[in-house]
């Protein structure tokens, strides 16, 4: 299997670039000081030729990602010439495309036993390369670049990537390209992947190393933001199926066209069916509710699933359907014949599917081991791992009987057993000799729209002969016991939390050895779990159960990641699975979550999960193919995501200055771009340099004029959450102030978002309909009493709240993080229905959900004084000085005095009036200097009010007297702004 090992771009660099080979199926000593460190992907890499060279910062990036290599001596000769193979290597590994053995040899000059084949049969499956006339593909020759052109157009149509529309660039020497090769330059000059120098493409000139590394890392930068973005519907937005029955959840691309990505699937219930690669779910006999994720590049959508029983059949049908082994009871006659395995007939479908689409998209188990929900009485983590102690005892030393076995089978885990290694073991990196490696890179992408379009129909097709088509494969065995574990944690390890766990050390042999007993772990952020199989399969499913205990610290993580990787070095994200089980929920619950894997061919595969307090896991499974299996399609993922778990949720930097932006109406003014964003989250000076961090959180609401209905209620949230344009155009413009910045990759700025919650107008008689059992809802206690009234205020807010939380979730912003909720009405309203208890029933909500509640009421604003008792967690003091009544000196220093007497933070207050009335811009730089003089632009959290976009106007000015706006309100946020006098009536500004 030397075919899956690491690549570098000169096959003389391999011997030095592995490490040191262990023989197969056996683990390294344990060295728990180094275990993390001796993984392939850990070791750095430098080279000494770089310090001048156009391609320093890609080799530098693409060779910390573990996908480029150089020569002997920590040197990368960038201006060495490149192979044929070479390229196809790296660039298959940039678009994400997972290697996998091939089935027949095609090419004369590239062995199915060659490092690189994996790679190029791969392509050739995509329709990528062709090959030459003479049977060779030409694989150690220099590729030129043109042809390195018709190479990139055929690779990223191929994984439907967006195509930039462009003026074509002409080239002095455009005579010269051939013309099976002009469009694909036009299209990769257009694409900016490839440029011409003073003028001329040089389309006969030879791609060298360089060449390679600065193309390959801008196609991997254009694949990683298309994972960030990629678009996707599901057919689906609740899935129920009858107990024994199938349905399939259809994925595709609200543009038309082909997915850029391989939909993966996982479901949290796996006791109570199965999906299916496909995304098949085949449900057992058993109803029940769970929750299936679709995954599509890094963002995810969470499907509800619900199996219903079977019809009960009539008394003198159920001799039958007790002949029928394994089936759910009541089932009907027919599917009797079928033994009852909805499973069974869900992969005659399926193979029914492949013989139509030429893809083998086949029938994996359910590997369920009887884990169920279910109540305990135990009280403490302790005492339910004393419990264990005994059953981990008779486990020890028990050969591993379990390889054999099916998920699904029936067999308790418990009875399973393994050769056992030691926990804390470490991976030297084992490979086999003779490996080369080749520079490489990231973010895979894969077409499935085409898959299986008519995977239900013509059932009654299946017949018995279908039925004997899965004894061709090897059974679906269970992979991981035995095999190599490591365990990180997210960032540095402590060394109190590590002490705490050896408490709870779980088997021997680890996670993956197949037990009953818990292992537990303690804060530290979260945990990446490393399996390192003896060598590379086609893997299916990775499943890992988890224990929720709430009185005990103990908590289902929120969700679970799957990564794969061929060589350990270059990861690529495989799924996400996520769960319904509430933190709050005071049952004990175990919960196994699952990810059907689109048949990858692999060797590594790492599982991470976020940890709270403590989090206990076992039974880590990995199911898959022990041999040769049915054809798959190229499956195309995207690069594992580099931002640092971290960096993103732990300790999450607090709010300090919150810009309010507006949207929803009026047009231009309320609608967010990236490139009017960008200034906001990033102070950018006069020079294009984007220095430091600004406003480090946005605060999103409604205009006033807003109606309190349920349809303008959703009208908002369907505008909050569109493409292109406010969340997602401050997620796009906080990825790029991170680029500018430096540190997209490493730990990237996290921007804070707090969301508004519309005010339900007490006057409103005609909400609309949220339950069809009750008609519109009236807000109006004249109308329905006071009582009602604020029933179904409530009821108006819960549903709103509920839909702006789930549609956060789904959304998956890479770069956002949802730090609170904001209360809209500036004014506790006496005379409506409830009010205060209103404010804090929705106060409660948000806190569950471990958000904060904020207000920013006006000056003189009833209720202002009792903002703490109202749950609000902060509250910014409104000045309301932009009225047309003059503001004394005296007024300014006396709204300073109410913010200091109840604790309330700052609002800053400023409009576009400020930049043609020297009123208005006096009076926004004294609110600066009052404040500054009471302390409060250090010791406070701070709002800022523009109005719809007016900063934004001092930032791109060219008049210094106007731009000095935008500088001087950077200054006042970082503590440098140095005026103490304030500006009188009669002062006029002037150019500063």
């Amino acid at each position: 299997m030397a075919a899956f090992l690491a690549f570098s771009l000169m096959a003389t660099s391999a011997a030095a670039a592995t490490g040191p080979t262990v023989p197969t199926g056996t683990a390294p000593e344990p060295d728990k000081k180094t275990e993390a460190e001796r993984l392939p992907g850990e070791q750095a890499i430098v080279f000494s030729d770089l310090t001048n060279s156009y391609a320093r910062e890609s080799v530098n990036h693409l060779a910390s990602l573990q996908l480029i290599s150089g020569k002997k001596d920590n040197l990368f000769l960038p201006q060495e010439a490149i192979s044929r193979q070479d390229v196809f290597v790296l660039l298959a590994k940039v678009m994400g495309v997972q290697p996998k053995l091939p089935r027949e040899e095609k090419y004369e000059d590239v062995s199915m036993n060659s490092p690189y084949a994996p790679y190029i049969y791969g392509l050739t499956e995509l329709g990528v390369l062709n090959g030459r006339s003479d049977g060779t593909l030409g694989a150690a020759d220099p590729l030129t670049r043109q042809e390195m052109a018709v190479i990139l157009d055929r690779l990223w149509k191929a994984g439907s990537g967006p195509k930039q529309i462009l003026g074509k660039e002409a080239y002095d020497d455009e005579d010269e390209i051939a013309d099976y090769a002009r469009e694909a330059v036009a299209s990769v000059t257009a694409q900016g992947w490839m440029k011409g120098a003073n003028g001329a493409f040089r389309p006969q000139g030879q791609v060298t190393r360089g060449d390679a590394a600065v193309i390959a890392e801008r196609v991997w930068n254009a694949r990683y933001q298309l994972a960030e973005k990629v678009d996707f519907a599901v057919s689906k937005t609740k899935l129920t199926v009858m107990a024994g029955t199938s349905e399939r959840v259809e994925v595709t691309r609200p543009s038309g066209g082909a997915l850029p990505f391989t939909p993966v699937f996982a479901f949290d219930h796996p006791e109570l069916g199965t999906i299916l690669p496909d995304g098949t779910f085949v449900a057992g006999p058993s109803a029940g509710k769970g929750t299936l994720t679709v995954n599509v590049g890094f963002k995810q959508v969470t499907i509800p699933v619900e199996i219903t029983n079977a019809p009960v059949e009539p008394k003198k049908d159920e001799a039958k359907g007790q002949d029928a082994k394994g089936t759910a009871e009541g089932k009907q006659a027919a599917d009797a014949k079928e033994s009852g395995n909805a499973a069974k007939k869900a992969d005659a479908d399926e193979k029914q599917a492949e013989s139509k689409n030429g893809q083998a998209s086949e029938k994996t188990g359910t590997p369920d081991s009887e884990k169920k929900e279910q109540a305990s009485t135990t009280d403490t983590a302790a005492s339910e791992l004393a419990g264990d102690s005994q059953s981990q005892k008779a486990e020890n030393g028990k050969k591993n009987e379990a390889v054999g076995s099916q998920p699904g089978s029936g067999q308790e885990a418990s009875s399973k057993g393994s050769d056992s290694k030691a926990a804390g073991s470490e991976d030297t990196g084992s490979k086999e000799t003779g490996s080369k490696e080749t520079d490489s890179m990231d973010t895979g992408n894969k077409d499935t729209e085409s898959k299986n379009a008519e995977n239900n129909d013509n059932d009654s097709e299946n017949t018995d002969s279908d039925a004997d088509q899965p004894a061709e494969e090897d059974e679906l065995v269970n992979l991981a016991p035995g095999s190599f574990t490591s365990v990180k944690t997210f960032g540095m390890a402590d060394a109190f939390f590590q002490e705490v766990e050896k408490q709870y050390p779980g088997p021997v042999g680890g996670l993956v050895t197949p037990s009953e007993t818990w292992t537990g772990y303690n804060r530290q952020f979260g945990r990446k779990v490393t399996v390192v199989l003896p060598e590379a399969k086609k893997l299916e499913r990775v499943t890992l159960t988890l224990k929720h205990q709430r009185t005990s610290g103990i908590t289902i993580p929120e969700w679970m990641d799957v990564e794969v990787s061929p060589d350990g070095k270059a990861w690529y994200f495989a799924g996400k699975a996520k769960h319904d089980v509430s933190q709050a929920e005071d049952a004990v619950v175990e919960r196994t979550l699952a990810v059907t894997l689109p048949k990858v061919e692999t060797r590594y595969v790492r599982v991470s999960f976020p940890v709270k307090v403590f989090a206990f896991a076992r039974q880590l499974e990995v199911w898959g193919r022990d041999g040769k299996g049915s054809a798959a399609p190229p499956v195309l993922l995207p690069f594992a995501n580099q931002t640092d778990p971290q960096a993103v949720k732990p300790l999450p930097r607090r709010v300090e200055n919150m810009l309010l932006a507006y949207t929803g109406e009026h047009g231009e003014r309320g609608t967010w771009t990236k490139e009017e964003f960008l200034p906001m989250v990033g102070y950018r000076t006069t020079d294009g340099y984007m220095r430091d961090q600004m406003f480090d959180t946005i605060l999103f609401l409604p205009y006033q004029t807003m109606p309190a209905t349920k349809d303008r209620w959703k009208q908002y949230l369907d505008d909050l959450y569109r493409s292109n344009q406010q969340l997602d155009a401050l997620n796009s413009a906080m990825r790029e102030f991170n680029r500018l910045r430096g540190t997209l990759y490493a730990s990237p700025t996290i921007e804070n978002v707090v969301l508004a919650l519309p005010y339900p107008n007490s006057a409103q008689t005609d909400f609309g309909v949220i339950d069809p059992k009750k008609g519109s809802l009236s807000f109006n206690a004249k109308q329905v009493g006071e009582e009602q009234a604020y029933q179904n205020r409530k009821q108006a807010l819960e549903w709103y709240y509920g839909e702006l939380k789930k549609r956060w979730d789904q959304a998956g912003f890479q770069y956002l993080r949802l730090d609170g909720i904001y209360w809209f009405h500036e004014l506790v309203e006496d005379g409506a229905p409830k009010e205060r208890d209103l404010i804090r029933h929705m106060g409660s909500m948000v806190h569950n959900d471990s958000l904060r509640y904020y207000w920013i009421p006006y000056f003189g604003a009833p209720g202002l004084s009792e903002w703490k008792s109202l749950y609000f967690d902060n509250a910014f003091l409104q000045p309301t000085y932009y009225t047309d009544k003059p503001v004394p000196l005296e007024r300014i220093q006396g709204t300073v005095e109410v913010m200091q007497k109840y604790s309330m933070d700052v609002e800053i207050e400023g409009d576009d009036r400020m930049y043609r009335d020297p009123k208005f811009y006096q009076l926004y730089y004294n609110q600066l200097i009052a404040a500054r003089k009471a302390g409060m632009d250090k010791n406070n959290i701070h709002a800022y009010y523009f109005g719809s976009k007016t900063l934004l106007i001092a930032a791109n000015s060219d008049d210094p007297v106007i731009r000095a706006i935008y500088d001087d309100t950077y200054k006042w946020m970082r503590g440098k702004f140095e005026q103490d006098e304030y500006y009188l009536p009669e002062e006029i500004p002037v150019n500063k």
